[in-house]
């Protein structure tokens, strides 16, 4: 008997790769003989490769929101494509199922799904529904939400929405906060997103200057950044005088997570909730030009809940960023207030609720 297929179909950025593969994760626990398939672009290969079993196809793939006439008619090139390239797969792998999570190489997989009738359901990650799946939406059976009033959904779409929350890794997930320090240090853990962030090159190090020779002898520093900024990071902590550890990527990024006291991150949504799950005091740090303004928009939603400060990179500056720092290293009850508060919104257990939906089309 022929064995169940699915597809995740994703763009390839983190935070669309690290949701699909946290649902592959579940998957092989729910049926370990089920095909998956993944398709994605060349940066989503990259995070693929590490998973074991499963096939990874390149699709092709373009924005269609670029302004000028060049990108539209290249779109419509890329776009012609990728729909071959998927109509081949599909119709080689025959899945039952084709779960699409955001970014623009899903577009052309979900256009090919259904012209061969294969049932499409989308997840968004982000507090906003992304342009991607606003497209593939008009394809989907089932939208899942990581946020229960996502924003960008069409009034007659509403009826075939679910709210899921968002599936998270298991090297994330197994581990918890560590609050039981022997000493009186102080680790700060800088996240710039999958690509990191340069801004965090030179904002982080001018608001440590603003801080105490006392506080910057307890500090330690746990930072993420494109490997270009490295050696001008190094020279700037070690001119202020804290210690430091920067990597372009913490393999071990769980258990960093769980021994910081304080997080700085970009708001992608799987970060967030990342954090969250853990149950960690974190200020935010929204991408200004981010689409749609989906990571204010993310931010936005865990500063009324009490979870998180946010730093505006625009109208704000390293002092204000510095006295933030400040009130929650001097109170521990207001660190406590706050990963509490994370913590109660990071206990959505999601992976085995998604794979529940998922049942009706994978059973026999």
């Amino acid at each position: 008997m022929k064995k169940r297929s699915i597809v995740l179909a994703c763009g390839g950025s983190g935070g669309h790769i690290n949701p699909a593969i946290s649902l592959y994760e579940e998957l092989i626990i729910y049926d370990p003989d089920l095909v998956i398939n993944f398709f994605s672009d060349s940066r989503g290969q990259v995070y693929l490769e590490e998973l074991d079993n499963v096939n990874i196809k390149r699709i092709t793939s373009s924005s269609p929101f670029r302004a000028d006439i060049n990108s539209k008619l290249f779109f419509l090139f890329y776009l012609a494509i990728g729909l071959i390239q998927s109509i081949y797969h599909l119709i080689r792998f025959r899945p039952r199922l084709i779960i699409c999570f955001g970014g623009y190489t899903a577009f052309p997989t979900a256009i090919a799904a259904y012209l061969l009738k294969i049932p499409v359901i989308i997840h968004e990650q982000n507090a906003v529904m992304g342009r991607a799946n606003r497209l593939i939406s008009n394809f989907a059976e089932l939208i899942l939400l990581s946020f229960e009033n996502t924003e960008n959904i069409k009034p007659k779409q509403k009826e075939k929405t679910v709210f899921t929350g968002l599936p998270l890794r298991d090297r994330i997930t197994k581990y918890s906060s560590n609050e039981n320090k022997e000493d009186n240090s102080i680790s700060i853990l800088v996240l710039g997103g999958s690509q990191g962030a340069k801004i965090f090159t030179d904002l982080i190090p001018d608001t440590l200057c603003y801080l105490s020779k006392e506080i910057r002898d307890r500090l330690k520093i746990y930072q993420n950044c494109v490997s270009d900024d490295e050696v001008l990071l190094e020279k700037k902590y070690r001119e202020i005088g804290v210690n430091f550890d920067i990597r372009p990527y913490f393999s071990n990024i769980g258990s960093v997570m769980a021994n910081a006291d304080i997080i700085i991150s970009r708001a992608g949504a799987n970060t967030i909730f990342e954090i969250c799950s853990i149950g960690k005091p974190f200020i935010l740090v929204p991408l200004q030009n981010s689409i749609d303004d989906d990571q204010y928009k993310n931010a936005k939603f865990f500063f009324d809940k009490g979870a998180c400060l946010i730093f505006n990179e625009v109208t704000s500056n390293p002092k204000i960023m510095s006295n933030m720092i400040i009130n929650l290293i001097s109170s521990k009850s207001e660190r406590t207030r706050m990963a509490n508060k994370a913590r109660e919104i990071g206990k959505v257990k999601s992976r085995k609720g998604f794979v529940k939906l998922l049942d009706k089309y994978l059973s026999e």
